[in-house]
């Protein structure tokens, strides 16, 4: 199952009690439908929970019984009989005798909560969105380009900023940063499958923290490792050609221990002085080290 099955799914599980709204989602399905017009009207979709919905939504909003028929991969609810599509046309303020115009009644979408509604029809009917697995991606599809402006209105007015595309004799609305989508989402009434988008961005987010500190640790190590080998090299060229007393001074006592304690990094090491010694005094005579080997080159 897609992820974009899921969330549609998740969609039709919304409650159906307020009129305006049911009224509002099967509008915003019927302007992405099949076919919208005078003569008939057809839905379509390959998911049967979304079928059931739209079905149940003519029911509710028009009192039209209507039941799927099969159409390849598809389910389908067509309406041809005058009477309910002229149900249909008087409850949305369309006139039964013209063609449809693609323009929303905003009439019927005055309060917020039947923008999201509206919205959510539209995406049940038009709408995909990719799954936490991959890269962020929302989009809403019509063949109308005056209907995807007008939705890019509804979203303002839900404080939603989508992008707008043409893809062929499609035209787009879209988002591409996760925030964006999830917030659609929530707002249509899919609040389970923004927050699986939102922890997925979480998660990536934290794995990458890791994997640069990890990267970064590694370096480190990598770094601290050749310069104690660098530094061994160096003492024992001076052992090999002077023996012990090629080291002056507190130098033996580091020679000492850098050759008993290959591994460690310069903290390590500076804490198995008594007393311990600072870090860049350590430094300091690692480095004295390696110009003694090099002058003895």
């Amino acid at each position: 199952m897609s992820f974009s099955t899921e969330v549609k799914n998740e969609l039709c599980r919304v409650s159906m009690q307020r009129t305006c709204c049911t009224r509002a989602e099967i509008y915003g399905a019927l302007l992405h439908a099949s076919v919208f017009s005078h003569k008939e009207i057809r839905l379509s979709a390959e998911n049967m929970t979304v079928v059931r919905r739209l079905q149940a939504l003519l029911q509710r909003a028009f009192f039209v019984e209507c039941e799927p028929q099969k159409a390849g991969r598809k389910q389908q609810l067509v309406l041809t009989e005058p009477a309910q599509i002229g149900r249909v046309f008087d409850a949305l303020g369309y006139d039964c005798k013209s063609h449809i115009t693609y323009h929303i009644n905003r009439n019927l979408l005055e309060e917020d909560c039947c923008i999201a509604s509206f919205l959510r029809g539209a995406f049940l009917m038009g709408g995909t969105v990719a799954g936490p697995d991959k890269k962020s991606h929302l989009e809403l599809k019509t063949t109308h380009q005056s209907l995807s402006g007008e939705e890019t209105s509804l979203m303002l007015d839900l404080g939603l900023s989508p992008k707008q595309a043409r893809r062929g004799s499609a035209y787009l609305l879209y988002f591409k940063d996760g925030a964006s989508a999830e917030d659609f989402l929530t707002r249509i009434g899919a609040p389970h499958a923004a927050m699986e988008l939102m922890q997925a961005k979480v998660e990536k987010n934290l794995r990458n923290t890791i994997n640069r500190q990890v990267n970064c640790e590694t370096a480190n190590m990598m770094k601290a490792a050749d310069a104690s080998a660098r530094q061994i090299a160096a003492i024992q060229a001076l052992i090999d050609s002077q023996g012990e007393d090629a080291f002056p001074g507190n130098l033996w006592e580091t020679v000492r221990l850098r050759l008993e304690y290959p591994t460690d990094s310069l903290s390590e090491l500076a804490q198995r002085f008594d007393p311990p010694i600072s870090k860049p005094g350590l430094s300091h005579r690692l480095k004295k080290i390696i110009e003694l080997a090099e002058k003895e080159d």
